[in-house]
């Protein structure tokens, strides 16, 4: 190896390093602004009864809302917690009780998460079990949106990038 390359390594690795180290503090910020919101907390049991009609297509044009979907992989009853962000990154609402029972399947509205207002941002979820989500935007018309998970201990975190709700 020459000197350039071990000098480029070098740098190369104080960049990480420095990456690595200011990471969780970053965490810690978000977890202090996620304690401090001040909207009134939701509790959701919809079911799958309750999917199948907000999974259809609306004709209404001015109407579309984000379905976030989980589903228990375990036995055992699994709580999730979310919280919207804006498009600034700033906390728009929480929810920090959604039980889902074992084996079952619960999901939330981006209205939920909003409090009845018009938004586009994104939401995280944490868990303390197993869960498989999925995300849909309904409208006029149904698609489906990405929902990225992390599994770890001692549960799932849950990012669903793109949440829109108006």
């Amino acid at each position: 190896m020459n000197y350039f390359m071990r000098k480029d390594f070098a740098v190369c690795f104080g960049v990480l390093l420095a990456m690595a180290m200011a990471a969780p503090v970053a965490a810690i910020g978000e977890v202090q602004s996620i304690e401090q919101i001040a909207v009134d907390e939701v509790e959701v049991t919809r079911g799958a009864d309750e999917l199948q009609a907000v999974l259809r297509p609306h004709p209404d044009l001015d109407v579309v809302n984000t379905v976030l979907v989980f589903n228990n992989v375990l036995s055992a009853t699994v709580v999730v917690r979310c919280v919207a962000y804006g498009v600034n990154g700033r906390p728009l609402g929480k929810i920090n009780k959604v039980k889902i029972p074992g084996n079952g399947l619960r999901f939330i509205l981006a209205s939920d998460l909003a409090n009845g207002r018009d938004f586009v941002g994104s939401t995280l979820c944490h868990s303390e079990g197993k869960i498989v989500p999925a995300a849909f935007i309904a409208g006029r018309i149904l698609t489906d949106t990405p929902a990225k998970t992390t599994h770890g201990w001692p549960g799932t975190k849950i990012r669903f990038p793109t949440v829109v709700t108006y």
